[in-house]
């Protein structure tokens, strides 16, 4: 761990003797606070990581619209020590998984019941709920407008990779607005029924994307990273992949021909340069 976070009823009091040397085994900094400082810090940290979030997802957007590419942006951040080599900068599909969120409810919950203004929070939440119609939105854009009856792959399921939790999952919220389009799906842990009855279950990644006009990479899986180019020219009818994460090579599919979006730069269409 980074550090550790101890409530007490009296944080000026010595911790026990025996969660004190449980705890310097770890060799990392202990904080003991009052418990209220306790709950909030933890609140406050995710705070700090939600405006981050926020942030990139902001600006990476607007690299969509002008031109620029975030990811040539990032480095120079990093290098700002006010924002630092770990901050994180990754643009996404909004907040997700549960936890974030939760906090962000509670500031503004807490806001509310003692009148202190929780606008920026507020702002958070409003940010994050328009960045998580990016896939469906780049969908429309580049399918759905002129082939409602598309097929459509998706790859993930889960909120997030390494894990086979759907709480929150920006791909199940894309998913229920497909409900009367013909979508076939893969996941390594999440069973694929357990999302939506219109969705089939394919028996592996590219089988997904058999004879798909349209691939949609809506979770970061580490095995996707694998899938070249080649394989997807091979087995999709269209040649179009929306990939938030920049999952798989854009610049080689771009190479093949296929119409590619990522988080942060403009969608390339095949003709343009």
């Amino acid at each position: 761990p980074e550090r550790y976070i101890v409530g007490c009823a009296d944080p000026g009091e010595p911790l026990p003797p025996a969660l004190a040397h449980f705890l310097g085994s770890f060799g990392c900094p202990i904080l003991p606070m009052r418990y209220e400082s306790a709950e909030l810090a933890k609140i406050s940290i995710n705070m700090c990581l939600v405006a981050s979030v926020s942030v990139a997802n902001t600006l990476a957007e607007i690299c969509e619209r002008i031109g620029a590419d975030w990811a040539e942006i990032v480095p120079a951040l990093r290098l700002d020590r006010r924002i630092g080599q770990y901050a994180y900068l990754s643009p996404g599909l909004g907040i997700s998984g549960g936890n974030l969120e939760r906090d962000l409810a509670t500031v503004l919950r807490v806001a509310d019941q003692h009148t202190t203004d929780g606008g920026v929070v507020s702002a958070f939440v409003a940010n994050s709920r328009h960045r998580k119609d990016w896939a469906w939105a780049m969908l429309n854009e580049l399918v759905l407008r002129g082939n409602p009856a598309a097929r459509i792959a998706v790859w993930g399921l889960t909120y997030k990779e390494n894990t086979n939790s759907l709480k929150n999952s920006q791909s199940i919220a894309l998913i229920e607005k497909l409900i009367n389009h013909d979508v076939t799906a893969f996941d390594p842990k999440a069973a694929v029924d357990a999302a939506r009855p219109n969705v089939k279950r394919a028996e592996s990644t590219l089988a997904a994307a058999d004879n798909a006009d349209v691939l949609l990479i809506l979770t970061p899986w580490p095995e996707f990273r694998a899938i070249t180019a080649d394989d997807l020219a091979e087995r999709m009818r269209c040649r179009i992949v929306i990939d938030p994460y920049g999952v798989v090579n854009g610049k080689a599919l771009i190479a093949q021909g296929f119409t590619y979006a990522t988080l942060g730069v403009p969608a390339h269409r095949v003709g343009s340069t």
